[in-house]
């Protein structure tokens, strides 16, 4: 067995590259990451690249296929479509098929108690409930037989919301609701819409997407701790604590070092291996990222509602957001946004908004 295996580096290295992927995927919408790094590689990806790849389709198999191609992907991947919430089942439970196998076995050790087999248990039961129950609660879709009590749930505060209808479903338009066009229907007070749930999250499943949330970040961190801790107990099941010695293809002996002793029982444990890398990778995205959502939820508004906060701030900070009154003797006045070619010819009352409270 050698210290460290190409085939093993180069499986290692690919599943770097995806979690990285994956993490550009979970962070890279949030604007918590607006006019970041992460934000342009986001943008890199997923329009920039694509984008590339359409004109480079164009000029070589034509624009009729190229158009049909671009016609199965936004079917596959801009509608409502379970092609990833079905690859992320699947790699959710190959995972734990892995944890089961190469790791269970191996708690209780010398780090781990027995004990701790029940808050396991207990995690992985809250949290694979808690997806289910996201998966399949109706996030709040707002329908004609509903609509009229929707709109009173929260009302229009004439800044982010108006009363308006819906130019696509065509009726009225809660406040706080958005229209999702991957899944074509309005969603009450709407966060964002998950590929990974295949829904949005909304007014009504998003106490569960945030216990899912919460309890897949204790998931990563715990489930890190516990494949961290069989490692080392591996290191000592096979001898090669304190300074090892091992021989190489020709015949030298090597003494291990504490890493070169990880890597090679990564050698004979390629699957531990490939889980550990994975948790590593993606325990630190999931965990800003439900942060980021604990944080807006606390807060009282939503990632939508925090975009839109976003945009009026710099309309704030640009001179163009005033407490506008329709005439002199109006008793009350709207927050509104006039551009500044258009402020001179505006005569109505107005004083100029120079910062929110929201």
């Amino acid at each position: 067995m050698s210290v460290w295996s190409f085939t093993v580096f180069w499986v290692l290295a690919a599943l770097g590259v995806f979690g990285l992927w994956v993490t550009l995927l979970i962070l890279g919408p949030n604007r918590m990451f607006r006019g970041t790094a992460v934000e342009r590689a986001y943008f890199a990806v997923t329009e920039t690249l694509p984008e590339a790849l359409e004109r480079w389709m164009r000029s070589g198999v034509g624009d009729a296929l190229a158009a049909r191609a671009e016609r199965v992907w936004n079917a596959l991947f801009g509608r409502r479509n379970p092609i990833i919430q079905i690859f992320g089942v699947v790699l959710y439970w190959t995972g734990l098929a892995v944890f089961f196998a190469q790791v269970a076995p191996y708690i209780p050790n010398r780090y781990v108690a027995s004990w701790q087999w029940v808050p396991i248990g207990a995690t992985l039961a809250a949290n694979i409930g808690s997806y289910i129950a996201a998966c399949a609660a109706d996030p709040g879709v707002v329908t004609a037989e509903n609509v009229d009590t929707a709109c009173q749930v929260f009302g229009y505060d004439h800044l982010l919301y108006f009363e308006r209808d819906c130019r696509t479903c065509l009726q009225r338009k809660p406040a706080r609701s958005k229209h999702c066009s991957a899944c074509r229907r309005c969603v009450q007070m709407v966060d964002h819409h998950c590929i990974w749930l295949n829904n949005c999250v909304g007014l009504g499943n998003a106490r569960w997407f945030l216990c899912f949330l919460a309890t897949f970040s204790i998931v990563c961190v715990y489930g890190t701790y516990l494949v961290g801790t069989v490692i080392l107990e591996l290191r000592h099941v096979h001898g090669l604590a304190d300074g090892a010695v091992i021989w190489d293809e020709l015949g030298e002996p090597v003494q291990l070092s504490f890493k070169s002793s990880v890597l090679y029982l990564f050698d004979g444990y390629p699957l531990l291996a490939v889980l550990f890398v994975l948790l590593l990778v993606l325990t630190p995205a999931i965990g800003i990222f439900t942060a980021y959502q604990l944080r807006i939820t606390a807060l009282g508004y939503t990632s939508n509602e925090e975009t839109k906060w976003l945009n009026i701030s710099d309309a704030v900070n640009d001179g163009v957001v005033f407490a506008v009154r329709d005439h002199e003797d109006a008793p009350h006045e709207t927050i509104q946004v006039i551009e500044k070619e258009d402020q001179t010819d505006d005569a109505r009352p107005r004083r100029p908004i120079s910062h929110l409270r929201h």
